[in-house]
């Protein structure tokens, strides 16, 4: 009976936990249709698709093209992220309270700038009704993120306990990169606060408005804070082996990944590739740091592809069962001399 009471409290969690997972589901697919829309609204008003692109990778906006955008690198990045984590939930992984986890806390790191960015009315040229817009699509965020994060606590309660870790060597592998690539990007700030004093860069960090190209645009200092810090989580994380991370460092190492390959691809459209012997040490540190990025990024997705290893969990040591199991019942009828 005792078994029977403490199995339909379970069953009771699990069922729970489902509802909750769905209801997360729809939080993520929220979250993508907003950076969808925004996506579109910039390709409506560019006079090229393809200025969209390099106005990702950092370049100005061409003579008479629209005054503000509104997306950059992360909105696509995010609206995929939102995706997979709805995809995990439905399909009941073991991985989706950690991908709830990761889209919410990614969320509320790069949605909460335009807040004070643009409620102080900030990016001067943006008219009125498009930066109420964007205003709302960050608070609407930010209040998603706090709900995802409630979901996946109630996804973890009812989730199976049973113990997985990350491979050994893949996880070495994205705790050195994920590190070293965290490191870097505070090497620079450091550098920054060395060159500009620490008065400017909290104005740079903080951002006025002014230096935005985008409405949803973080501060890039904010922004380079914060991909450091997911980093240096996620790599700490990794060198614990703890599964739970896994989705916070594929993300963090996508953004990596994404962040160093637009600055090669800036770099190069500027020419400055081709010159790479001829520039000042300060630019070629600069390239140098976007390949790098780049690099663990890449390296950190490959080395955290494969799943975590459940082998231990699913047959441990010694031919005992797992906590939870017990023995079949004797047959009911006995054979003779029992």
């Amino acid at each position: 009976m005792r078994g029977q009471g403490v199995g339909h409290v379970m069953g009771r969690r699990r069922a729970r936990a489902r509802g909750v997972g769905g209801f997360g589901a729809l939080l993520c697919l929220l979250l993508a249709l907003l950076s969808a829309g925004w996506i579109a609204r910039d390709l409506a008003v560019a006079a090229h698709p393809a200025d969209v692109w390099w106005s990702w990778t950092g370049e100005p906006a061409r003579p008479g093209g629209p005054a503000v955008r509104a997306t950059t690198p992360l909105d696509p990045m995010l609206g995929l992220g939102c995706l997979l984590a709805a995809v995990a939930v439905l399909r009941r992984s073991p991985s989706a309270p950690g991908a709830l986890t990761a889209v919410a806390v990614v969320t509320l790191l790069f949605r909460a700038p335009p807040l004070w960015s643009l409620g102080t009315g900030g990016l001067p040229g943006a008219g009125p009704g498009v930066r109420a817009w964007a205003l709302a699509t960050a608070g609407t965020a930010l209040v998603v993120s706090v709900l995802l994060l409630i979901a996946a606590s109630a996804g973890r309660g009812g989730a199976d306990r049973r113990t997985k870790r990350l491979r050994r060597a893949p996880a070495a592998v994205a705790a050195l990169v994920l590190g070293a690539a965290g490191l870097v990007l505070v090497a620079w700030q450091i550098h920054t606060v060395r060159e500009v004093g620490w008065s400017a860069y909290g104005d740079s960090v903080i951002g006025d408005g002014e230096a935005h190209r985008a409405l949803l645009e973080p501060p890039g200092d904010w922004y380079l804070l914060s991909l450091a810090l997911l980093s240096l989580l996620s790599a700490a994380g990794a060198a614990q082996r703890a599964s739970s991370i896994r989705p916070l460092a594929l993300l963090a190492a996508t953004l990596l990944a994404v962040h160093g390959a637009l600055a090669l691809a800036s770099e190069q459209h500027a020419g400055l590739l081709g010159h790479f012997r001829a520039l000042a040490v300060r630019t070629q540190l600069d390239v140098a740091t976007g390949a790098f990025a780049a690099l663990a990024g890449l390296v950190a997705l490959l080395a955290l592809a494969r799943p975590a290893d459940a082998a231990g969990a699913r047959r441990p040591a010694g031919g005992q069962l797992p906590p939870g199991y017990a023995p079949p019942p004797p047959p009911s009828n006995l054979p003779p001399n029992w």
